[in-house]
């Protein structure tokens, strides 16, 4: 890893249903499909468990509609501040219906 690697820290605005949540990516070696789990996760922002109302990532896509591959490097196909848009398995009251 560079240094400049070491010292940089990217920050992308991960967009679920109705919320933007800040995802620090750190120098963005992260796989795509990494960011839709943190977004759904952090969805729910007081336990950290929003995979429990949405599921998991089935699509992400940056702001002007083109999907992303999940299996892709972050920094090799986004840049820092950018803005993506997580799909998800699971609408919310798919999750209560399971309860």
């Amino acid at each position: 890893m560079s240094a400049l690697e070491e010292t940089e820290s990217w920050m992308l605005d991960v967009v679920v249903r109705d919320k933007c949540i800040k995802v620090s990516c750190g120098a963005a070696t992260q796989r795509v499909k990494w960011l839709g789990h943190v977004g759904i996760a952090r969805y729910d922002d007081k336990t950290y468990q929003g995979w429990k109302q949405l599921g998991v990532p089935t699509k992400i896509t940056k702001a002007d509609g083109v999907e992303l591959d999940p299996g892709a490097v972050v920094r090799e196909v986004l840049n820092d501040g950018d803005t993506v848009y997580v799909s998800h398995s699971l609408e919310p009251q798919d999750a209560e219906r399971q309860d």
